[in-house]
């Protein structure tokens, strides 16, 4: 069940609804604040900010909404999540008074079993009225820092122009979680986030630039990252406008693992080669998943051989490694028998009811499938979760919530008859985080086919 996205529209939502500003826009001169909602509880569900009874769009994990403009005075402010069941629950509720030309911008932060919402009011008057100086002379803009990373230590985040060194850098505040820096004004220009640890003055994260290029106040909210990087820490840039720019630190490794889903050779060997770094997988057997192995951010060739003849069955197939990125290699043969690879980038938040499924289709033999998820009170047809109509190559995706299920590949030709192309034992989606599944061609199996779960 999804969220209400309509509820009692009163006044004061009819102004929130009639005006979204964008990021350049200037403070009006009516009666009137400004709301803004960002979702930083990194096991959430889907949440939605609700004013005076009425919800806007639902935000999930490290996602905003826009800034809009609203009504002065009291007003009763909500914070809506999903429970087990996916029945609509109030997280958080409170009277909130607005005032002219105050900003808000809630942040729901913290477990999502009991989380908190922070309130960081901050003003733009200043800044809007140099801006708006006939001369000219003027392009500022506005920066905040909020730290809304659980379970994470306290740092001091500084901002320096892009090119400068980190010595020259402004440093905005010294933070703990659940606190945040009073903004602060710059020229518009590129500039590089640094955070450090506290009292220290060596930087332990460092952003990619920040162009920050628009009379705006950008709040950089630092959150939880569940990649291979260190710190587990990602920032996220809010501006007025919507969803946010991410930013891992640039110093970030990578992590891999190899599935070798090859139905035709015993055993592979595997090279990665970059300019900087090479990296070789020695003998994986056939349907064997390597364990996760850093790796350096970079473009890789990649080249595969049947480890008892020294064959090259696939030469420099492309991978690229981005900064705090956790992928599968996944091998597969297509049509012609051909050794091809596939990628699939993972994502570990832990999720309080239900569970991220990614399943890669690389079997051949079929136009498309469909993969019912059956719990013990359903059948193929009454079953609620499906993946429908996947082809080969294509990666489907679907939420499920935690539950016993068993999984059913079906192939249905132009006459409506069904073939059964696998069918699993009782899968429990039980365990914190996110599964990854890969249908191959496997001529060991019963029915020619194998589908391997894993995290």
């Amino acid at each position: 069940m999804k969220l209400t996205t309509w509820r009692y529209l009163g006044l004061s939502a009819i102004m929130a609804t009639l005006v979204a500003c964008s990021s350049d826009d200037n403070e009006s001169t009516s009666n009137s604040s400004y709301i803004q909602y960002y979702n930083a509880s990194p096991n959430s569900t889907e949440t939605a900010l609700v004013l005076d009874d009425y919800a806007y769009s639902v935000v999930n994990f490290a996602d905003s909404l826009p800034r809009y403009e609203y009504g002065t005075g009291t007003s009763e402010l909500e914070i809506s999540g999903l429970d087990a069941s996916g029945e609509e629950l109030t997280l958080y509720q409170s009277s909130i008074e607005f005032a002219n030309t105050d900003n808000h911008l809630f942040m729901l932060v913290g477990d999502y079993g009991e989380p908190e919402v922070l309130d960081i009011v901050y003003r733009r008057s200043e800044m809007d009225e140099l801006n708006s100086d006939e001369s000219g002379d003027y392009s500022k803009m506005q920066v905040l820092v909020a730290h809304a990373a659980m379970g994470e230590s306290s740092f001091d985040a500084y901002l320096g122009k892009q090119g400068e060194e980190f010595s020259s850098a402004t440093m905005l505040g010294a933070l703990n979680y659940k606190s945040y820096s009073n903004e602060q004004m710059f020229d518009t220009g590129d500039y590089v986030l640094y955070l450090t640890e506290s009292g220290k003055t060596s930087p332990i994260f460092t952003t990619a630039t920040l162009e920050l290029t628009a009379n705006t106040v950008y709040k950089l909210v630092v959150r939880n990252s569940f990649g291979p990087g260190v710190p587990k820490l990602m920032v996220d840039n809010v501006d007025s406008t919507g969803s946010p720019e991410q930013y891992s630190n640039i110093d970030a490794n990578a992590e891999y693992r190899l599935f070798n889903g090859l139905n035709k050779t015993n055993m592979v060997d595997a090279e990665l080669v970059s300019h900087q770094e090479s990296q070789y997988l020695y003998e994986l057997s056939q349907n064997q998943l390597t364990e996760f192995k850093a790796i350096g951010y970079n473009d890789y060739g990649v080249s595969i051989s049947d480890s008892t003849t020294s064959e090259v069955l696939a030469n420099n197939l492309l991978i690229t490694f981005n900064q705090d990125e956790s992928k599968s290699i996944v091998l597969y043969e297509d049509e012609l028998g051909g050794t091809k690879g596939m990628t699939i980038t993972h994502d570990h938040r832990p999720r309080a009811f239900e569970h991220q499924i990614s399943l890669a289709n690389l079997v051949a033999d079929f136009d498309e499938l469909t993969i019912y998820f059956v719990r013990s009170s359903e059948t193929i047809e009454s079953a609620e979760y499906q993946i429908s109509g996947i082809e080969f190559t294509e990666l489907g995706s679907i939420s499920l919530p935690s539950d016993d299920y068993e999984i059913s590949v079906v192939y249905k030709d132009d006459n409506d008859t069904l073939t059964l192309v696998y069918q699993s034992d009782v899968v429990p989606f039980n365990q914190a985080g996110n599964y990854t599944m890969v249908l191959n061609r496997d001529d060991s199996q019963p029915l020619g086919y194998r589908l391997t779960t894993f995290q």
